[in-house]
């Protein structure tokens, strides 16, 4: 690339150097991610059509039913979270130094390379270390992942599975913690929501509706006595 020819030659430097470094080493095309995003989609089908033979056979308690309907509501959420990221972009402007030598054609190759990057493309760092910058790929599949960490929640919820329960909740907690903008209504929201449902105990849930059976069926049975 014209990046890597004028980085040899000591004509880039300091942000332009940072810049040819991202130019030459960036999946523009978005491929990795993209097969990535592709691998949790077909994860979210397979994980939303257990999920609804669970829902059609499995016995539930008010409280269960509660829990996965706040689940489902967080899932249509997430795509509306305001990223960290996008709180803490500050526009970078690119200085501009003409090279000397105008009669030499290389030289004026790179002059028009960094004006077209002045006029056409609009250059953002973050401005703090410790914030995450994602690309458009990057940002769709972290979405997805914690929309099927909130979907395996759903399913564990009905497997009577406590361990895996939380820690697929805990999984989504830690990547809206990491990557999403905490100062934000929906994202504390949405985080006190997740930290609610991860208190609750499935056993406790599944004795209260033994229990309420255990009841029905005696009373059953002392009808079927009385009738005789």
């Amino acid at each position: 690339m014209a990046w890597q020819w004028a980085d040899r030659r000591g004509h880039i430097t300091d942000i332009q150097r940072s810049i040819s470094e991202y130019l030459t080493n960036v999946d523009f095309l978005g491929k990795k991610p993209r097969k990535l995003i592709s691998e949790v989609q077909t994860a979210q089908q397979e994980t939303q059509q257990q999920l609804n033979e669970l829902r059609a056979t499995a016995v539930t308690s008010l409280e269960q039913r509660e829990a996965l309907e706040k689940l489902s509501n967080l899932n249509e959420k997430i795509d509306a979270l305001p990223l960290a990221m996008d709180a803490h972009l500050t526009k970078v402007d690119l200085p501009f130094k003409q090279s000397a030598a105008k009669d030499n054609r290389g030289y004026q190759f790179i002059n028009d390379i960094q004006r077209d990057l002045q006029q056409f493309i609009v250059i953002q760092k973050v401005d703090s270390p410790e914030i995450d910058l994602l690309s458009p790929s990057q940002r769709e599949l972290l979405q997805e992942k914690i929309k099927l960490q909130l979907l395996l929640a759903q399913v564990f919820l009905l497997s009577h599975d406590q361990t895996n329960f939380q820690t697929s909740l805990e999984t989504a907690t830690e990547l809206i913690n990491r990557y999403y903008d905490k100062q934000t209504e929906s994202v504390t929201d949405l985080l006190n929501q997740l930290d609610q449902i991860h208190n609750y105990t499935i056993d406790k849930a599944l004795s209260d509706v033994s229990r309420r059976f255990d009841i029905v069926q005696i009373y059953q049975l002392k009808r079927d006595e009385e009738s005789k």
